[in-house]
């Protein structure tokens, strides 16, 4: 209600201060105002289609700020639509770790007892599809900042609707060769999901800030987007647990044929909001309206890489390397959850598995949503929830570590594990599972931001191989140790290396890039070489030197953009 209020203000403010300078407004979510200054075109101080426009968009506007429910809707598909990729992604990536106990039971001579299928291919499995992601990651976000947001996210999404089909469907003349034909869908699918990292993540900063309302909650709307991978998650566990119930698959005793139906089925319900996101995209997402402003020919591409590693390395570092190490964190955690049921719940069935995985699939959602409702605060911001969520991991994992023996002694201890492990969950995603993805979306300018974004993920997916393979050689406590050790060298690099852009208007990161492009830094002087706008490392450097208010007003003034008044709103 709040934001929809500040919209009319703003609105009214503009209409009876700035006429003259403004043509049609056209309201891209009803109840938010497109106020970008760049993207305002100039048609007339004589129009008379202005006076009418502003008028309606005023009156539309005070409605929906009347209405809760309303409002309520739009703010949920200002962030669940750009997010449905990342709901597949989830569905369909943690349903393969989901539906292994799955496998194990229906595919017994291949998944478990390896009489019909070779062990290094089914070990594998997870591996090749962790590849096809990094390899999504890299290209898709390096295609994305050369063709745009649009035509990037119909190409992953392309990917994904191939892969689903593939997976639901997969056969072969043997198991084997079903094993295999299982495998090349994972990669498919999984460079499809790859794509999806960088386009949604930029995408959503994007369009958070080409709407003047929604500006100063970009973190909000970009974790908002994110959360649909929680959401996934979830809704894939429940699937699965509904299908086993209705396929009388709920003791120890299974029914093969059964079994085979629930994956294949949970997999053709999950095709349906990837036909869904395929289908929106391709006709009607738009384009980004900050990535068109920036666009530039493919000749430009080359310096722009210069200019990436030559001025923004040590961004790179910090966001690449915090989400590598959170990764292995992370990807421990899921890796342990398999033993860490068997502890709670020995000889547990499918069905009871899945119920523990469905509880910290829920109790990390919230962790999702306290993410998106502080990450814009000023006495959070971006840099303290990522330090924070990393120091509350690290702090209940060397608990686990220290005292597992002890913890897993008694029915009464295990209750204070259980309440170690799902909190080590919660503080995850309210903290640096949010943060690692909406960051490299803020801190690279528009005409390299996939491609950096894509750069972190793909480091982070690298971590998530490192868990994989060297989890397999630690003894329980020495997992939690390992996974405290990365969270406390992530809490370390964040604050080293990880600006917090909170309020900053993107466009002043690609203005200050423009400068850079030309080879001349000291020519921006603007909000975003202002100390509150640097990492620590970035200060030790002394950029802000640059940074000179007057020096920036008259710069502004000379192309004719306004002030963002970033500064004064966020610190």
């Amino acid at each position: 209600m709040s934001s929809c209020t500040n919209v009319i203000r703003l609105t009214a403010d503009i209409d009876s201060t700035s006429r003259s300078g403004l043509g049609s407004i056209h309201s891209e979510v009803v109840g938010e105002a497109k106020m970008a200054s760049k993207d305002v075109e100039m048609t007339g101080k004589n129009d008379p289609h202005n006076s009418m426009n502003d008028k309606r968009d005023y009156e539309v506007e005070e409605f929906h700020s009347r209405n809760a429910i309303t409002s309520f809707f739009f703010w949920v598909k200002s962030w669940a639509l750009p997010g449905i990729g990342m709901f597949c992604e989830s569905y369909f990536i943690f349903s393969i770790g989901n539906i292994t106990p799955i496998f194990q039971e229906t595919y017994k001579d291949c998944y478990k007892q390896y009489k019909k299928c070779d062990k290094g291919l089914i070990n594998a499995e997870t591996y090749i599809q962790v590849s096809g992601i990094i390899l999504g990651m890299l290209l898709m976000g390096y295609i994305a900042d050369q063709i745009g947001r649009k035509w990037g996210s119909v190409l992953t999404s392309c990917f994904m609707f191939i892969g689903g089909i593939l997976l639901t469907c997969s056969t072969g003349p043997t198991i084997q060769g079903w094993a295999i034909m299982f495998a090349v869908s994972q990669f498919i699918f999984g460079y499809g999901v790859g794509g999806e990292y960088p386009l949604a993540s930029s995408s959503a900063s994007e369009r958070a800030e080409s709407n003047k309302a929604l500006r100063f909650r970009r973190g909000e709307m970009v974790v908002c987007t994110f959360t649909m991978q929680g959401w996934g998650n979830l809704v894939n566990t429940a699937v699965l647990c509904a299908l086993l119930a209705i396929f009388h698959q709920t003791g120890n005793k299974y029914n093969h044929h059964a079994l085979d139906a629930v994956w294949r089925i949970s997999f053709g319900l999950g095709l349906i909001p990837v036909t869904g996101m395929l289908i929106y995209r391709l006709f009607f997402l738009q384009e980004s309206k900050v990535w068109k402003r920036q666009n530039k020919p493919m000749s430009v591409a080359l310096k722009e890489q210069k200019v990436l590693w030559y001025y923004y390395w040590h961004r790179l570092f910090g966001c690449a390397l915090a989400w590598f190490f959170w990764d292995v964190s992370f990807y421990g955690n899921k890796l342990f959850q398999s033993t860490f049921i068997k502890i709670l719940s020995p000889g547990a069935s499918i069905l009871l598995t899945l119920e523990w995985t469905l509880l910290n699939s829920f109790i990390s959602l919230i962790g999702y949503y306290f993410s998106a409702f502080t990450v814009d605060k000023p006495w959070m911001g971006r840099v303290r929830l990522q330090s924070m969520g990393f120091c509350m991991v690290f702090v209940l994992f060397l608990c686990c570590a220290a005292a597992y023996d002890k913890l897993v002694s008694t029915p009464t201890n295990l209750h204070w594990f259980q309440f170690l492990y799902f909190m080590s969950s919660f503080f995850g995603q309210f903290g640096p599972n949010a943060t690692t993805w909406l960051l490299p979306g803020e801190v690279f300018p528009t005409d390299i931001r996939a491609t950096c974004h894509g750069i972190s993920a793909a480091t982070g997916k690298v971590g998530a191989l490192v868990a994989g393979i060297w989890f397999a050689y630690l003894t329980n406590a020495g997992k939690f140790y390992v996974a405290a050790f990365f969270n406390l060298a992530g809490l370390v690099l964040t604050i080293l290396f990880v600006p917090n852009l909170m309020s900053l208007d993107l466009r002043e990161g690609d203005r200050r890039f423009d400068a850079l492009m030309a080879g001349n830094p000291a020519a921006y002087s603007g909000d975003a070489v202002h100390p509150s706008n640097l990492s620590l490392f970035e200060r030790m450097l002394g950029v802000q030197k640059y940074h000179n208010a007057d020096a920036d007003n008259k710069a502004r003034k000379q192309e004719g953009i306004q002030s963002a008044g970033t500064i004064s709103q966020a610190h």
